[in-house]
């Protein structure tokens, strides 16, 4: 890093809006409740299903999910990184499970396990944790948990979500969340691709395949369902974030319903705007993981098409595959104004999630 770039970085006031805790099952079992905790105490089979991929190759920490487990590990990631605010989630795409007493089970245990181990003592702000299965309870647990000012968000996790979360039968989440002033924040899961693609999870030959296009594609339907069902016209006070699936495949996704939308606008009689206007209104924008052009060029033009209102900064940390903050800074400081540099980095993930502070 340059010392100008260093510099420029130190006097920035910087927000991630993506930052995982490591659960292991042991630390998550004191919190569920009955049968579940047994289940994991005294079982020796695993709760959480497998990827069916081996993972274990490349990426930028050799020992990544090892260490994350505390607010030690929080602060020295602040320290090591120049994050001033991270907004951290419990991570687990709750949607995979069949069994819905589970589900639930595990949004309240990994609710009380942020609260009690992340927040309660500590300045940090995270994202509540949602499950599907039975809409009417996960609102009441936006209920419980809703009115706590460390909570900015709700997780919902967009692999292994059926049906679709745009679908009615999720209203009873989102009006929950609206009355809370809490964004709904959608998380892809590359690692579950064969929950929503089993088809193609067992075509792949290899994982750089599922890699490349697991969390974009979830992202992709979830947004779809969500404008198709008419989601943001229904509750017009709420907010949505899209975290870890990069930023490439928000403008092709955007313009491509503008198109199928003046065609079949019988099939959305709830839209009264185009996706695209409902889009850059109120959907906010994660840019891990950021990609990697080889002409610096398209970048620009790709953060120009969302603009500084929409874009917020997102490390993914720790997962092998997480973006440092100079990967995103260097185009800020090299082809935008310091304005929208403040604004990508600071004020619109401030504005995103309400965050109780101001610069």
């Amino acid at each position: 890093m340059s010392q100008t770039a260093a510099h420029a970085l130190a006097e920035t006031t910087v927000v991630d809006t993506d930052v995982h805790i490591t659960v292991e099952e042991e630390m998550i079992a004191k919190y569920l409740e009955e049968p579940h905790r047994s289940s994991i105490t005294d079982s020796p089979h695993p709760m959480f299903p497998s990827s069916s991929w081996d993972q274990r190759m490349g990426g930028k920490i050799d020992d990544y999910f090892s260490e994350f487990t505390g607010p030690e590990d929080i602060r020295q990631f602040q320290e090591d990184f120049q994050i001033d605010y991270p907004i951290i989630n419990t991570f687990e795409p709750l949607g995979k499970f069949s069994q819905p007493d589970l589900a639930m089970s595990l949004m309240r245990a990994y609710n009380d396990l942020l609260l009690d181990k992340f927040l309660d003592d500590y300045d940090f702000l995270g994202l509540g944790a949602v499950a599907t299965q039975r809409p009417e309870e996960a609102a009441a647990e936006i209920d419980r948990i809703g009115d706590n000012e460390q909570i900015v968000g709700l997780y919902l996790g967009t692999s292994g979500e059926y049906p679709p979360l745009g679908d009615p039968s999720n209203d009873p989440i989102y009006k929950a969340a609206e009355d809370h002033d809490l964004p709904i924040v959608f998380h892809g899961n590359g690692e579950e691709f064969m929950f929503d693609f089993p088809l193609h999870n067992k075509g792949f030959n290899n994982y750089f395949e599922v890699q490349s296009l697991g969390h974009p594609w979830q992202q992709m339907a979830t947004m779809a369902s969500v404008i198709g069902e008419g989601v943001p016209a229904k509750f017009p006070d709420l907010d949505f974030v899209f975290l870890e699936a990069g930023i490439g495949w928000v403008p092709y996704l955007m313009h491509r319903m503008n198109k199928i939308y003046r065609m079949r606008r019988s099939e959305v009689p709830l839209l009264d705007q185009s996706p695209e206007e409902y889009i850059r209104d109120r959907f906010y924008i994660g840019s891990q993981p950021l990609g990697e052009p080889n002409r610096s060029e398209d970048m620009k033009r790709m953060i120009e098409t969302l603009g500084a209102d929409m874009l917020m900064f997102a490390t993914d940390y720790p997962h092998w595959d997480f973006d440092h903050l100079e990967e995103l800074d260097k185009y800020l400081q090299h082809y935008f104004t310091e304005e929208e540099r403040q604004k990508i980095l600071y004020e619109t993930p401030v504005e995103a999630f309400r965050l109780p502070f101001q610069q």
